[in-house]
C-alpha cells in the first residue's frame, strides 16, 4: 500500500505519517520528496510518503496532479491535514528559531535575546500578546515586516485563504484530517478511509526536533485579547469555514518553559552543539 500525507510544515503531518508507517508493516518512509520522480520507492510493498506544500509552490500543477492521484505516482490512500492556524503560528513561529540557530544564522547574543523574550512570555503570559513577541525578534534580529498578521495572512508558513482555497479545489481527492482529532484519538473515520487500525506508537525517530507539545489549542493560553482584537477581523471567516468558529481565551498565570523556552533550547542545541 503506497500512503501519501500532505500538510503544511507545523501541522502534524510527520507524526501522523510516521504513525502511519508504524502501522504497515515493513513501511518505507520518504521524507518531503520534492519532485514526482522522487514519491516511490521501487520494491517496497508499503511506502509512506509525507510532502509539504511550500516545498511544492513552484510546481503547483504538478502537485495538484499528486494529490488528485492523476500523476505517475499513484497512492492508494491520500490524507490532507489541517490544524487550527492559531496553533500552526505559534508553532511555526518557534520552529523558524532553527534556522536563526543554523551555523551563519543569527549570533549567540541575538540567540540569548529571543529566548529571554519567549521566556518573559512564559513567564507572565497575558502581558506580552503573540504580536509584541514577533515585533521582539523584528528589533533583535534587524527584520522588517514580521508580524503576527503577516505570518497568518501572506507568509504562506501557515494555512491562510490561499492554501484553504487550494485544499478546497481539490474535491473529494483524498480524506481530510484535522490534526485536533488526531491528538484526540478520535481516529475511527481516518482508520476507516485507511483500512487498517493505527499503531499507537507516536515516536518520529531522527525528526524529534519537529515535536514540540504534542497537543492542541495551546493559542488559548498564548493569545491575549490584542492578539483576538488583531487578528480576528483578519482570519475569523477563514477560521469558520475550515471548523475552527471559537474565539475563547484560556488565560494562565504561566506557560509550559518544556514547550516554549526549554523547546528553543533544544532546537538551539541540535542546530548548534556546544
Amino acid at each position: 500500500m503506497n500512503v501519501l500525507v500532505f500538510g503544511q510544515g507545523k501541522s502534524g503531518t510527520t507524526v501522523i505519517a510516521k504513525t502511519i508507517q508504524h502501522s504497515l508493516p515493513g513501511a518505507v518512509f520518504l521524507m518531503e520528496p520534492k519532485t514526482e520522480a522522487a514519491l516511490t520507492r521501487a520494491g517496497a510493498t508499503h511506502t509512506v510518503v509525507k510532502i509539504l506544500q511550500g516545498q511544492w509552490q513552484k510546481n503547483l500543477p504538478g502537485l495538484t496532479s499528486v494529490l488528485r492521484n492523476e500523476s505517475s505516482a499513484r497512492f492508494d490512500r491520500i490524507v490532507k491535514i489541517i490544524r487550527d492556524p492559531r496553533d500552526q503560528a505559534i508553532s511555526s513561529f518557534l520552529y523558524r528559531f532553527f534556522s536563526f540557530a543554523q551555523p551563519g544564522g543569527a549570533t549567540e547574543e541575538q540567540l540569548d535575546e529571543v529566548i529571554a523574550l519567549v521566556r518573559a512570555k512564559e513567564q507572565s503570559p497575558q502581558t506580552i500578546s503573540f504580536a509584541s513577541l514577533c515585533a521582539g525578534v523584528n528589533r533583535i534580529l534587524r527584520w522588517r515586516g514580521y508580524s503576527s498578521a503577516w505570518l497568518m495572512i501572506e507568509s504562506g508558513q501557515v494555512t491562510n485563504r490561499a492554501f484553504w482555497d487550494f485544499l478546497m479545489s481539490l474535491g473529494d481527492s483524498g480524506y481530510l484530517l484535522k490534526y485536533e482529532s488526531f491528538i484526540d484519538g478520535d481516529l475511527r473515520r481516518l482508520e476507516s478511509y485507511l483500512g487498517f487500525r493505527l499503531s499507537a506508537r507516536r515516536e518520529v525517530g531522527a525528526y524529534e526536533r519537529t515535536r514540540r507539545s504534542a497537543s492542541s489549542g495551546n493559542w488559548r493560553e498564548f493569545f491575549t485579547p490584542e492578539d483576538v482584537a488583531i487578528l480576528r477581523p483578519l482570519i475569523a471567516d477563514l477560521l469558520e469555514e475550515m471548523g475552527y468558529p471559537d474565539w475563547e481565551l484560556r488565560p494562565v498565570e504561566q506557560l509550559n518553559p518544556e514547550h516554549f523556552s526549554g523547546y528553543l533550547a533544544r532546537l538551539r542545541h541540535e542546530a548548534r552543539p556546544r
